[in-house]
């Protein structure tokens, strides 16, 4: 199942303005488990259902590159 909500929080964009981001997620109702989700600043659009689906076949840690970002020697902290 795929749900849109806009949250009580406000951010600022690049460009100043002040906005309610939305929040949409993927969520399989059998295990109650939240699949994939995206943040947007504005409304939704079909790109983020597809955002949504290819982050559900391939995982963050199956991405290519995932490792080297994830590497300390990358880290600012000392």
């Amino acid at each position: 199942m795929m749900d849109s909500t806009v949250l009580d929080a406000f951010v600022v964009l690049d460009d100043g303005v002040v906005e309610r981001p939305e929040l949409t997620i993927a969520l399989d109702v059998a295990t109650r488990t939240i699949c994939a989700a995206v943040l947007r600043a504005k409304g939704i659009r079909s790109v983020d259902a597809a955002l949504l689906l290819a982050q559900m076949m391939v995982p963050a840690p199956m991405r290519p590159g995932w490792a080297e970002a994830l590497a300390m020697e990358r880290s600012v902290v000392p």
